[in-house]
């Protein structure tokens, strides 16, 4: 049926009998089934799941199955609208009695709903009037109706604003994305601030309120306990909050005590509490003793639960949101000053590191490639002899959502195969009776954490999970109402085991757990990301037991390798893994040793990459989700994800992933996508590698003097013998012969290095070396005093800089007097050279310059320079390399084999470099070697030209740029008829293209 007609048919029986619908005899469950469930599937919605979808992914849920139950004081939304099992937006219903084009109160009611959620928008309905309100903004007590309001439709205005409404709420607008569009300077404003800033800066108030009081009573706590028992404390009276809005408590009860002070009555419920719920949440220690006054911190806490000063709402305020809060919350402890004030600060582990949460729809796309995989065609039986783990699980994001998950597998289940374990709620509207999902709880879910207070935030997750959805009318009387998940949730470091030779003194801070006692059919989650020299630095005994312990420990290796190396070790034979983690391991050198392990087991199963895309919100990390499968994996699937938005709405899914065989897999940089291996393939076949043209030892990192502040700097004048610098305000002189030309990146940001410019030095390097031969020696002590005394001299001013004991100097100095040497000696006699390429490594194109000056440059991991030396007997001009590697085929070439970074920079480093394809010269061939000499000559201009625009006035820089652009069009033409790629050659994109993908 046309829907613009079958609109106008509803809003003609509305419009028939409107003072009935308007009179208090009309009630809101009417309302919906009448009109509200009509108009949303109008607008394209599944709201009985008339397509039997499963109940994860079910697009609507629909609350008056539980409101009906529990009554008038159950306070969450009439409909939940969901892309799969991604909340999108509410709509409250309210019978048309309600005037929600006036009345303050409902207006109030749905923004704190959206604003709890992070929902962009939710909807106010009466079908009289539907209004639509932004979410991102907090709700004031004084808000009028009007405050947030972003449309507003009378029911005799639908229909010709149907169009409209389907793009703003409508289902195909959601499912392809559309409604992030509509919305998106929303969206911008949660980014800055959302309910997780608001509610995590509560709690850490509350923290800091707790911790003084319980300071004053009992000064004996230490930070450990002080740590605990103000999380505890906490966590108790937020559950009882919670527990109230979803109708398992009076509601307004705390609120009731606050009012009067009345401590004896809140102690007593707490002790009832613990009796009622068990499980520990309400075992606190000292209870009579730090509630006993009418000035207690503990009253100021409950009355900023509830509105006006909450502006949240517990009902929705879901288990993964509250997660969320918990990851940053345990990323800081309270600390006990010495003059006894208690601050909250970062631990030691994220001191300089932000503490990043994985955001829900990737969470779960993990449990859809994994849990719900695993669980296809088993039964209730199977499901519950089954262990689910996430053996680094922080505050519970991923194990939370495994026990939901299991939820509604078994609810499926249950539909067809014995509804006696079902609740039914309304039409195709299912949930788990309560006993069948504690069962879940504690056969089925495993979590395993360092840290004793995220094993606590995690079991509170959990238990709040467990509940959700529940009333005392779904509950009944059994009590206690919780498991213990003590068994489940456990406090211990996963990578190491007792059998490890931890020592006494270590046990406590290592904290060994026997995990290979467990084996699980599914792990989960986002393992610690912790590089090598923050391990050293943070846990240097750790360190040394995982270099003995795992294959994957592999140089410079990164804490994340350990936990896929040991979910492998603890999966079950055919269980799943699945992890979100950075991109890297799969082309930098560490990850040798962890792509070997994965490609010798054959376990991968599928591999997704999100490219240069940040999927974590305020963090530079890129990324992509693992899947493991333990068992041989002959193939595996792999999707490079170039549009997000559309992976997100699963609108992709017709384009295929891309099938490898495992087998041609190993230890070297995974290169996956297949029009790119033809590519390489062909670039290969007229090419060698730069590594065995030029001879590997001719590129290389330029120097280390790991002091480059003191060892740096900038010449204020000259004369025959001596370089004049100032230091610290001061004017010093050194002698010219141990002093080389530097370049050095421009610190305002506009870095002046470029291929088609020449090098030149901007400044000047301290040089405590000389040539002997072909050998570069270091200049010793007694000779440096006497016979370079002015270098001398001020080496010593800078001594304790350079002899502060934690500069690192290799190889080990020899004797007591070798303190100024630079930290690495590699690269002296690189540099030291009378023409050569120096490469910025960290780039996005046109940095390979040529250099005449015998410049130095750093080196500096995926950041600093490298150089490219020709070897004297090399038939291939300089000029011919530069124009190649300047060229958008090795561009690309570098986006493949090297690190990406944000802003589509690309790191090129040494062993990219060594193997990029050079196409090969016959040398005996006159053609080709007019072809050699053609593009070695037009790189010449090229520079040459490029140099007089620098200087020229207007009216000749625009002739010099044509004639630069002509012959760099000419050029490019030249590089790709010597690769000939054919067909393939539209798919390798101009270096502006490229970047603008990356």
């Amino acid at each position: 049926m046309d829907e613009k007609l079958e609109l106008q048919r509803l809003v003609d029986k509305y419009d028939s009998d409107l003072k009935y619908y308007r009179s208090k005899k009309y009630n809101e469950n009417q309302l919906r089934i009448d009109f509200l469930d009509i108009f949303f599937s109008i607008l394209g919605w599944d709201i009985t799941n008339a397509n039997g979808k499963p109940t994860n992914e079910r697009e609507v849920l629909v609350e008056e199955g539980l409101k009906a139950q529990a009554g008038e004081n159950t306070k969450k939304p009439d409909y939940t609208f969901r892309l799969y099992s991604d909340r999108k937006f509410f709509v409250e219903a309210k019978k048309p009695s309600v005037d929600v084009s006036m009345d303050n109160e409902p207006a109030k009611q749905v923004r704190r709903y959206g604003f709890t959620a992070k929902l962009k928008i939710s909807v106010l309905s009466n079908f009289e009037y539907t209004a639509i309100y932004d979410c991102s903004n907090q709700v004031d007590e004084n808000d009028q109706v009007s405050n947030s309001r972003v449309k507003l439709y009378h029911y005799s205005d639908l229909v010709k604003n149907i169009d409209e409404l389907k793009s703003l709420i409508g289902r195909d607008s959601v499912y392809s994305g559309q409604f992030d569009s509509e919305w998106s300077e929303i969206e911008n404003k949660i980014l800055k601030f959302s309910v997780d800033d608001l509610f995590l800066k509560q709690i850490n108030e509350w923290r800091l309120l707790l911790a003084k009081e319980f300071l004053s009573i009992k000064n004996e706590l230490n930070e450990g306990k002080l740590n605990d028992l103000t999380q505890n404390y906490i966590n108790s009276i937020v559950f009882l909050r919670v527990c109230e809005d979803r109708d398992l408590e009076e509601y307004e009860t705390l609120h009731h005590y606050a009012e009067e002070k009345d401590f004896k009555s809140l102690v007593e419920k707490l002790k009832k509490s613990d009796k009622k719920y068990n499980s520990g949440l309400f075992a606190l220690e000292y209870i009579e003793e730090l509630i006993t006054n009418a000035n207690s911190s503990i009253w100021t806490i409950i009355e900023q639960l509830y509105f006006p000063q909450c502006t949240y709402s517990f009902s929705v305020f879901s288990s993964d949101i509250l997660g969320n809060i918990y990851e940053v919350f345990l990323s800081e402890r309270i600390r006990i000053e010495n003059d006894g004030h208690v601050i909250i600060q970062p631990k030691e582990e994220h001191v300089d590191r932000d503490v990043v949460t994985t955001p829900s729809h990737i969470v779960r796309d993990i449990i859809r490639n994994t849990v719900t995989e695993f669980c296809k065609d088993k039964t209730d039986k199977e499901i519950f002899d089954s262990k689910f783990a996430d053996i680094a699980c922080g505050s519970g994001a991923f194990i939370v959502e495994v026990f939901q998950t299991l939820q509604d597998i078994m609810i499926d289940y249950y539909v067809v195969n014995d509804k006696t374990k079902l609740q039914q709620l309304a039409t195709n509207t299912y949930k788990l009776k309560f006993s069948v999902k504690k069962q879940i709880l504690l056969q089925c879910i495993y979590g395993i954490d360092k840290d004793y207070n995220a094993t606590k935030a995690c079991s509170f997750g959990l238990l709040l999970k467990l509940l959700e959805g529940e009333s005392k009318y779904t509950i009944g009387r059994e009590t206690p109402i919780l498991p213990n998940i003590e068994g489940n949730i456990l406090f211990g470091n996963s990578l190491i085991d007792s059998s490890d030779g931890v020592s006494e003194g270590d046990i406590f801070s290592i904290n060994p757990f026997d995990i290979s006692n467990y084996k699980f059919d599914v792990i989960v989650g986002n393992p610690p990301y912790m590089a090598t020299e923050h391990m050293k630095q943070l846990t240097s005994t750790e360190l040394s037991i995982y270099k003995k312990k795992y294959k994957s420990a592999f140089k410079q290796f990164d804490k994340y390798f350990l936990f896929i190396e040991r979910s492998m070790q603890v999966l079950k034979e055919g269980g799943y893994l699945g992890y979100i983690l950075p991109s890297k391991f799969m082309k930098v050198g560490s990850g040798k040793g962890l792509r070997k392990l994965l490609t010798d087991n054959k376990y991968l199963s599928k591999l997704i990459t999100f490219g240069s895309h940040q999927v974590f919100k305020d963090k530079t990390t890129y990324t992509c989700l693992l899947f493991l499968k333990k068992s041989n994996q002959e193939v595996f699937s792999f999707y490079e994800v170039k549009d997000f938005k559309k992976w997100l709405t699963r609108e992709d899914k017709s384009v295929l992933s891309s099938v490898y065989e495992t087998k041609n897999l190993d230890s070297d940089t995974w290169v996956l996508e297949n029009k790119t291996n033809d590519i390489l393939s062909k670039m290969f076949s007229c090419s060698k590698s730069l590594g065995d043209i030029l001879g590997k030892d001719a590129i290389a990192n330029g120097i280390q003097t790991s002091a480059n502040k003191y060892y740096i700097h900038k010449e204020v004048k000259s004369d025959e013998s001596y370089l004049y610098f100032e230091y610290e305000g001061h004017e010093y002189l050194v002698e010219k012969e141990l002093t080389r030309p530097y370049f050095e990146t421009d610190r305002s940001g506009q870095d002046q290095f470029f291929t088609y410019k020449d090098v030149e030095p901007n400044s000047f390097v301290l040089y405590p070396y000389k040539k002997i031969g072909s050998h570069i020696k270091f200049i010793e002590y007694e000779e440096l005093k006497t016979n370079y005394p002015k270098l001398f001299e001020f080496l010593h001013v800078i001594e304790d800089k350079l002899d502060d004991g934690k500069r690192s100097i290799k190889p080990d100095p020899a004797g007591p007097n070798e303190w100024y040497r630079y930290g690495r000696s590699q690269a002296l006699e690189n540099c030291d050279v009378d023409q050569k390429l120096i490469v910025g490594v960290l780039s996005n194109g046109y940095k390979y310059s040529i250099d005449n000056h015998r410049t130095f440059v750093s080196s500096g991991g995926t950041a600093g320079y490298s150089i490219i030396n020709m070897p004297t007997n090399c038939k291939y001009s300089i000029y011919y390399i530069q124009a190649v590697l300047s060229s958008r085929y090795l561009e690309w070439f570098a986006s493949i084999y090297g690190e990406i970074f944000r802003g589509g920079f690309v790191a090129r480093g040494t062993k990219v470099q060594t193997r990029m394809p050079i196409p090969t010269i016959d040398f005996s061939n006159f053609s080709q070697i007019c072809k050699h000499d053609e593009i070695s000559d037009l790189q010449q201009k090229l520079n040459s030209t490029y140099k007089k625009i620098l200087t020229a006035e207007s009216r000749e820089k625009i002739i010099l740029e044509r004639q630069f652009e002509a012959d760099r069009i000419k050029i490019g033409g030249l590089i790709k008829e010597l690769f000939n790629l054919g067909d393939l050659d539209d798919a390798v994109p101009s270096i502006v293209d490229l970047y603008r993908t990356l």
